[in-house]
């Protein structure tokens, strides 16, 4: 049995199952089906193309053409503000490379000074830090103490972030996932089984 999206109830049976049959057992598991129906409910609505999410928050692509101010990105209220080299009414690639830019320097702007902080509060020291844009990775500790983020953790909420952070911190404690590294973690972010169930959700690992 699975509930679809919009809360119409599947249930797969052998041939011949008797309709009764099958409508007890849909009776028996009405709490279950509500609680999906429910969690389809609060699903957050995925983002369009004229959409951007910017610290776990959405916002709405705008190009609005000034030839007064600086060519870049800016956000105003519910917008990602962009004003391009020229009038147009539609991204093409030097503005999606516009904000690809803007979105990664953000990423830096919070990763790097939250990485400084985290890193005094747990007393651990690391290397360099780089930003990447990584398939398969939200962040990574190598054997020499450097440290790698996606950029793309900027489109996430700041607790996720920190978390990211955190686990990549505690690596240079602990080169694995044992026990001791995760009470160190969640002695840093107790809610760490949570954020690391959201990323896995993303589809990428942590290093």
């Amino acid at each position: 049995m699975r509930v679809e999206p919009d809360g119409t109830v599947l249930v797969t049976t052998p041939r011949f199952t008797p309709q009764k049959t099958i409508a007890r057992f849909v009776e028996e598991h009405q709490d279950w089906i509500t609680a999906e129906k429910n969690r389809h409910q609060n699903k957050p609505r995925p983002i369009t193309q004229d959409e951007v999410m910017v610290f776990g928050k959405k916002y709405t692509k705008t190009l609005r053409y000034s030839s007064q101010v600086p060519v870049g990105v800016k956000i105003v209220g519910d917008e990602l503000i962009l004003n391009p080299t020229e009038n147009k009414s539609s991204w093409g690639r030097s503005e999606n490379n516009l904000l690809k830019n803007y979105l990664k320097h953000t990423a830096e702007r919070y990763i790097l000074p939250r990485t400084a902080q985290f890193g005094e509060k747990m007393a651990i020291t690391y290397g360099a830090i780089t930003l990447r844009e990584q398939k398969t990775r939200w962040g990574s500790c190598s054997s020499r103490g450097n440290l790698n983020f996606n950029w793309r953790l900027v489109h996430y909420p700041p607790e996720i972030i920190d978390y990211v952070i955190i686990h990549e911190l505690a690596h240079r404690q602990h080169m694995n996932h044992s026990k001791q590294f995760w009470h160190l973690v969640a002695e840093h972010d107790p809610a760490y089984r949570v954020h690391r169930g959201f990323l896995k959700r993303q589809g990428m690992s942590l290093g």
